[in-house]
């Protein structure tokens, strides 16, 4: 009975031991959080969740050593961001609140890549819906003063002769229908025989809105100010 219990002693004191180096030998590679780790552990590495100490804190989810996943990171100096990681980065949907001295904090939320801020949204635009003959749909965004969107009109079979010696007739903007948002004026850019242009200028964003050519239609919806060219194309 003596023995079995020694035993017993001498593998916890074991299990114990070898916990406590384990535990030591997982390493955290951002050096802001890299005193101190209480965690899960994956080949000498923090990676799961875990809770990391140094001049600064983490608490949250670790891969190979480095916050990814979701958790929340605070700096010595009070600035604090709790959202999205990838490999030791803010990447994601989260939200940063900066200590102003004798001011409420300032807090940005929103999407962020490579440790930057790119704005509320992921994208600064999305496409809602097409329809089935509009073959292509693309958006450019540019950050600038300026707030506008020239759309672009092709149609792959406009204006040239049919085999019932008709016309197809060329791409052109019939309606724009507004959700949201609204526009100052719209200038024709120029009319060719298989592209037309316009501009939609002094752009109150956000702007949503059905652009229609014909009895085909494109819904989408601009979030960010700035200049956007917005390229349609058509197979009818």
């Amino acid at each position: 009975m003596k023995t079995f219990v020694f035993c017993c002693l001498v593998l916890a004191a074991t299990f114990a031991m070898q916990s406590g180096y384990a535990q030591e030998s997982c390493k955290v590679l951002m050096a802001g959080i890299s005193g101190q780790y209480e965690g899960e552990c994956r080949k000498g590495k923090a990676s799961g969740k875990g809770k990391a100490e140094g001049t600064d804190l983490y608490i949250g989810e670790f891969k190979e050593g480095l916050p990814h996943g979701k958790g929340t990171y605070r700096w010595k100096n009070g600035d604090f961001y709790e959202g999205e990681w990838a490999n030791g980065k803010k990447q994601g949907n989260g939200g940063m609140s900066i200590k102003r001295s004798g001011k409420t904090d300032s807090v940005i939320t929103g999407f962020w890549k490579k440790d930057t801020y790119i704005g509320k949204h992921e994208k600064p635009f999305k496409i809602i819906n097409r329809t089935q003959q509009v073959t292509k749909a693309d958006v450019t965004f540019f950050r600038a003063k300026e707030r506008e969107i020239t759309l672009l009109l092709s149609n792959t079979t406009g204006n040239t002769p049919t085999l019932n010696r008709g016309v197809t007739p060329k791409v052109a903007l019939t309606d724009i229908v507004i959700v949201t948002g609204s526009y100052l004026r719209l200038v024709d850019l120029f009319d060719g025989n298989k592209q037309t242009a316009y501009k939609l200028d002094k752009v109150t964003f956000p702007f949503r809105a059905q652009f229609k050519i014909g009895n085909q239609e494109v819904d989408v919806e601009f979030f960010e100010e700035g200049k956007y060219t917005f390229e349609i194309v058509l197979n009818n």
